[in-house]
Formats: C-alpha cells, structure tokens, sequence
C-alpha cells in the first residue's frame, strides 16, 4: 500500500529568518517587506497589523526584512531534506514537499524511525518547528502534518478515524463556503465527509465536491515527483550597505554553514565556489573560488573566501551575498599503523591561497608542459590533486639509470649579456643587468661546444631560430646560452650544476 509523507512549513518567510538567526528562537520576530514603523506586517507575530500597532501590544517585538534569497534558500534547504529520504519529491508549493516512501523500507524499517530522522534533519538544516505528517494519500499526510503541530503517523485502517474530529479549517476553505457550512453547522470533516456529493455539488458547485473528497482524504490530483537539480546556493541580505571585510565574515560564515549543511545531508561536499555580491550601486561583483580538495570545514571557506576578497576586494559597500557551491565527492585517505596520518585536504587549499595572496593571482599552480619545442615554453595549471599530470611517476621495473653527471638549472627569464667574439662564437661575456649580475660574474671564455640550431613555429608570431652554445667562464661556472637568429641578441639560458 502506498505511504507518504509531509513536510510543511506553514510560515516559510519567518522560518527563513529564524534559520538566518538562530538566535532569535523563541522571541517575538515580525517580518516587514520594508523597516519602517508604518509598514504592514507580512508573516511572524501579529501578521496584518502595521510595526506601530504591534508594539503597543509587544513592545518587545523584533522586526526583520522579508529576504527573498533566505526564502528561496529555505525552500531548498526543505526539498534537500526530502531528498536526503528518498528521490521521489513534490515540490508542491513553498514550504510544502510530499515524499513517497515506497522502496524507503531497507533505510527506515519503521515509520517512526522515519519520522525522528527527517525531524533531526530538518533540525539540522535550521528548519526548526517544521511539520512531519506520514499517512497512506498525500491529503491524509498533509492534514497529519497540519494538525496540533504534526508529528502524526496515520494507519490506512485509521484514516476514517483519525479525519472524524478535525476541524473543517484545516482544508482552509474560501471564505464563501466556509461561511455556508458554517451556517448548516458543518463543523468538522467526519460531517462534511458524510455529505452526498451530488447534493453537495448542487449547492456550493465544484469547489464544495473537492472539499468533500479532500475530508475523505483522497488525493484530487496524482502525485508528481520533482527532479532536484543538485544546484546548491545560500543567499542573504545583509541589511545596509557592509564595506568591512569583517563584518562581512560574519555573514559569510552563516551562509557557508547552511550550505555545508545541506550539503552533509545528501553526502556531497563543497568542490568549488561562486560568490555573488549585489553592491551598492546594483552592480554585481561575481568571483569564481576553486578549492585544492572537497571539504566541509566551515573555517577553511571562510578562510579561502576572505583570502580571495583580500586579494580582489569588491570596490564598493555590499547590500546582497549569494553563494553557489559546484558539489563533489567527500574524499577518503586510508590510514596507516606506522606512519603519522597526512594532512587534511581541506589544509592544502589553505595553503595554496595563502601562498597566492603571497605571490599574486594565478602565479601558484601545478607546472604544465607546452606541445612546442621551445625550451623554456611552460604553463600554470590549476593545482589539482586528483589531475594525473600532478602526481608523480611511478618507477618502473627495470635496470636503474646512471645519475646524470650535470644538471641544468633554468634562468627564467634568461639573463640578456653582451657578447664578445671573432668567429660567430662567443669569446667573453658580460651580463648587461647588473641586478642579476649575481647569476652570472661573466668573463672570458675557457671552452665551448655548439653550435646547435634550434628553431620552430615557424607559422605564427612566436616563432624562434636560435644557435645555442654551452660554454666555461673564467668565473667558474659552466652554462648554456643562445643567439637569436633574429635580431642577434644573445642570452644565458641556464647554469650547470
């Protein structure tokens, strides 16, 4: 047979704001379009009345902004509760998800069991005082949901039992046949349920059969499951204009623990961010924040966030935050008995950013190599742990190579010299930037060996001939330099160790 549960929220506005503000559970919070004291009050305590005239009656009331982004983000947070149960969702209006628990059996034997986790769940994302209903339609479920604050698990053989006594309000009505069946003393669904519908059609028409049906707990439509795209974003609006990289933290932490959160619940982690902040004059500063490894430390996002915000700051006050986390896999790391366990991956992401903060934007990365033949040609990848290009090679079986008996250490950029000679070669060199003399002292030239021509890309604009000669100073030191065909420039290219 089939079951379903309910989750509702039934004022999704102040949830919102008390899933923002964890803080204010418990107090009187009204939730205004706008903060002045003349402005009617939306959802919350004493809704309809203007902030004046609540105050009279709560003096202590507290008032807080309709934020269109928590709202949005508490919609979702709801829906990834209920696909953290099972795929099968409705996405039936805000605040309001039905879930299909055939197949759900393996996970949660018992409907109670059931229950208790989605409401830890739910406590878990901040979505605090939202109702859990489970019954055989999606009707009966929404009602267990709506009445004396939820938490009601319905049998199929209890159904007729359990709608006797609920008030006919719980259907919520239009006001023009709540009035009538108040008038014929229909009070409770038992009694609007016993009435003939063809009786009932005559007098209040459609709108009075589908009241009927409903108090007999049938479902007026079929269920249809909502695909939810794994697209995971937290926004909130910060009030005033915020130009403090501080103060902004703080409201950045909050978004980022929801977001991990949500995440936790259907096993992913954060891969990558994107930061979205309307500024003061409506413009919209975008930021893209790629991380070494998935993780779920708040910390370690807060700090990556503030690093890159240090690095490029927005240039103006901030009204709005949006934050869109890309999902990924949580990473595993296999223990060892007798070696001391690695560092957390989310640690490496630190370290990269601290290290960019350091050296300046897309200077740290992993070295990529270029399909060219010119020597000192390179790349900057993205540091990426999981890219095979990063790791380093496995040895192969096989006889062992001789060590090489000279290294070369490249000079990027190479050092420009000026060269002396008779013959086409190079027979006493001297650095012509005295800042890099260091590299080089020059001298005459005891041996060389060359030349070797070198040349390429020959069809666009970064084409190269060069002749390259490995020569011994008089300074000691043994290095490879080159003569540009081009405009017979002449450069050292690197030392020998």
């Amino acid at each position: 047979m089939a079951r379903y549960s309910c989750l509702l929220v039934l004022d999704l506005p102040l949830a919102a704001a008390l899933r923002a503000e964890p803080e204010l559970q418990g107090n009187p919070v009204a939730i205004v379009e706008e903060g002045d004291e003349r402005a009617t009050i939306l959802a919350g305590w004493m809704r309809g009345l203007t902030v004046a005239q609540a105050r009279t009656i709560r003096p202590d009331l507290i008032v807080r902004p309709l934020s269109v982004e928590g709202v949005r983000s508490a919609r979702e947070a709801l829906l990834d509760v209920a696909c953290s149960v099972t795929p099968r969702v409705e996405d039936a209006a805000p605040g309001l998800a039905f879930l299909d628990l055939e197949g759900t059996q393996a996970l949660f034997p018992t409907e109670r069991g059931l229950r208790t986790a989605l409401e830890a769940r739910l406590e878990e994302t901040g979505l605090e005082g939202t109702r859990v209903g489970i019954g055989p339609t999606r009707t009966v479920s929404h009602l267990a949901a709506s009445h004396r604050g939820g938490g009601h698990i319905v049998p199929a053989h209890s159904v007729r039992e359990f709608l006797e006594t609920l008030p006919v309000d719980l259907l919520d009505p239009p006001q023009e046949e709540a009035e009538r069946l108040t008038r014929w003393g229909i009070h409770t669904l038992g009694e609007l349920a016993n009435l003939p519908l063809d009786a009932l059609g005559s007098r209040l028409g459609e709108e009075g059969v589908r009241l009927a049906r409903r108090a007999r707990g049938e479902d007026l439509i079929p269920f249809r499951p909502t695909s939810a795209p794994l697209r995971f974003e937290e926004g909130t609006e910060t009030g005033y204009p915020v130009g403090n990289l501080e103060t902004l933290a703080f409201f950045l932490r909050g978004v980022l623990d929801r977001l991990t959160r949500r995440l936790r619940l259907r096993g992913l982690a954060c891969r990558e961010l994107h930061l979205e902040f309307v500024l003061e004059s409506g413009k919209l500063f975008a930021r893209p924040i790629r991380l070494a490894a998935p993780t779920l430390e708040v910390p370690v996002l807060v700090s990556l966030v503030r690093l890159a915000l240090e690095q490029n700051p927005p240039g103006e006050p901030i009204e709005r935050v949006r934050i869109v986390a890309t999902p990924g896999g949580v990473d595993t790391a296999q223990l060892d008995l007798f070696l001391p366990p690695l560092p957390a991956p989310a640690e490496l992401a630190v370290t990269v950013a601290r290290l960019e903060a350091l050296c300046g934007s897309g200077r740290v990365g992993a070295p990529g190599l270029e399909d060219t033949h010119r020597p000192e040609a390179g790349r900057l990848d993205p540091f990426n742990r999981e890219n095979p290009e990063t790791r380093a090679p496995v040895p192969q079986n096989g006889p062992a190579l001789p060590p090489p008996a000279l290294a070369l250490r490249a000079l990027r950029p190479p050092v420009p010299v000026r060269v002396y000679g008779t013959d086409g070669g190079p027979a006493h060199v001297e650095p012509l930037d005295g800042a890099r003399a260091r590299e080089l002292a020059g001298g005459r030239v005891l041996h060389r060996a060359g030349p070797w021509r070198l040349y390429g890309e020959w069809w666009g604009e970064s084409r190269f001939a060069r002749d390259y000669f490995d020569v011994e100073l008089a300074d000691g030191g043994i290095y490879r330099m080159y003569r540009n065909l081009e405009d017979g420039g002449w450069f050292v290219d690197g030392t020998y160790d």
